[in-house]
This record gives C-alpha cells, structure tokens and sequence, in this order.
C-alpha cells in the first residue's frame, strides 16, 4: 500500500525458512497486506531474482563489493524506476552465465532479463520486499545493507520438516550448515533443522526489532490472531477481511507419527520439543535415556 504523503517510507519485507515450512501461505498473506514481491514469481510465490543473485554456494565467498552489487540489484528490480547501470547489468548477467544445481542457464537467463526489464519499468511507489526460503542463510549479510529490512523467519515442526520431500536446501547448504557432506537422511535433515534454528535464534535475540519467529502450525491453528502479531510487528493495518484466511487448513496428521525415531540423536529431539512441538513417533527419546543408551 502507498505510503502517506510525507511519512518515511515502510521498511522492506523478507521472507525465510527451511524449504517446505509454510512461506508461500506467509507470502500470500503479506502481498495481501499490500507489499510487493516481484513480478517473476513460481507457483510458490517466491521471488526468482532473489534465486537469481543468491542462491549459490559461492554467495558464501564472496566479497562485500559482490554482495552489495546483488542487494542492490535486487532493491531496483523490487522498486523499479532506476534502470541497472553498467556494473550491475553486468553482475546480474554474470550471475545468469553458469549453471548451478537445479538451476540451468536456460532458467537462470530469463529472470536475469525479467529483473533488468523490472528496474527500468515505472516505479510503483509501494512498500516491497521478497520471499525465498534461502533468505535466512544470508540474512545477516543482508541486514548490513539493508539494515531496516523486516525479515520473517516461518517455522515448522522439525520432524515433519525432516521426513518432507522437500530436501533442497540440506543438499546444498548441508555441508557448510553441518560441517561435512552426506545424504539427504531425515536423520541429517532433523540435524539441519536444528542447527539453522539455534542460528536463527541467537539472530533474532539481537534483531528483534527487525525479525519475527513465525510459527507455522499456530498460523493454520489460528490464523486472524497469528496474522494480527504479524501486523504488529510489520506496522501495518491487518484489514477487516482477508479471505486468505478463510482458506488456511488446520495442521493435519503429523508426518512424523508413527516412525521409529531411535535413530535420532536425543539432543536434536530434545531441541524440537524445547520449541514446543510435541514428538509423536515411536521410541522417540529425551537426551537422558539417549545418553543411557550409550553407557
């Protein structure tokens, strides 16, 4: 929504989490509020460009000079009404040139031309931001350049996170998450979960004026509430309908239930339940009678 004639313009909105946590109804539901995330969109509502300028293994090499070249990239296809100069056509163009994995050129190419043809276009005049689940592995980054930025961190019970068919973050941040590689094992899906959580944690202890715990299961639990602290922490007018809401499914059965979970370390058991999820698999044990076990 526009902002009022002469108020500070509303801070940018990002959107994170672990693949499969929820973040496209979270994305609906803030583009909703009035916020624009881009034209280039896939069918679950994450921004490509994003995908574009970050989502490789090399954003973690990278200089500061290349990542801001990337956020401000991004910020002008996001706003519009400032074409790319040359530097950073050149950047975006760079970045769409190789092959990553799960990302050919032949994909990369067309977000690169479609975020370049964004900047040059009208501004809209809006608040604007972004949502792609990888935001979280660079948001400190981020938060350097764009330190008014509002990120949203959407979480989902981490067991059911661990046996989710969606495994693509943990092939290819794993190694750098966790310190070595491995297969896509729920085992080593539950160990990446925790270990980007207590990240996410120590994160928001010292932003949390700039980024919200969004807590996937209470949102299909009770959506006009959960919506409502999102507002608050976005300062925005929650309006007096949104038939997105209407639509919000309460958490079903969990994908968890039922599983033998002796493979599971205790003490990644033990975090998911320090959150507040409850463990309905089989055999599911606290780190106590994990550590007896072992003796």
């Amino acid at each position: 929504m526009p902002a009022a004639k002469n108020a500070p313009p509303a801070p940018p909105v990002a959107i994170g989490g672990v693949g499969g946590s929820g973040t496209r109804l979270v994305a609906d539901l803030v583009r909703a509020l009035g916020v624009h995330t881009g034209d280039d969109l896939n069918a679950a509502s994450d921004t490509l460009w994003f995908t574009l300028l970050f989502k490789t293994r090399r954003v973690l090499q990278w200089t500061d000079a290349q990542f801001a070249a990337s956020v401000d990239a991004l910020r002008a296809g996001l706003c519009r009404g400032s074409p790319l100069g040359d530097a950073l056509r050149a950047r975006v163009l760079e970045l769409a040139g190789e092959d990553r994995p799960s990302h050919p050129v032949e994909w990369l190419e067309p977000r690169a031309r479609s975020l370049i043809a964004s900047a040059s276009s009208d501004p809209h005049g809006g608040r604007w931001g972004w949502k792609e689940p990888n935001t979280h592995v660079v948001i400190n980054r981020i938060w350097t350049h764009l330190p008014e930025l509002r990120y949203i961190h959407v979480v989902r019970h981490g067991l059911d996170m661990a046996f989710s068919r969606n495994q693509n973050q943990l092939r290819l941040w794993g190694a750098h998450v966790l310190g070595t590689d491995g297969p896509a094992s729920p085992e080593r899906s539950l160990a990446y979960w925790c270990r980007t959580h207590q990240r996410m944690q120590r994160l928001i202890a010292d932003n949390a004026h700039r980024m919200y715990w969004l807590d996937y299961d209470a949102l299909c639990r009770a959506p006009a509430e959960e919506a409502a602290k999102l507002c608050r922490f976005l300062e925005c007018p929650l309006p007096p309908a949104l038939p997105l809401l209407d639509k919000v499914r309460q958490p079903g059965v969990p994908r968890h239930a039922g599983v033998d979970l002796r493979s599971f370390p205790g003490e990644d058991l033990d975090y998911v339940r320090s959150l507040g999820y409850c463990i309905v698999g089989s055999h599911a044990r606290t780190g106590e009678r994990a550590a007896q076990a072992q003796t």
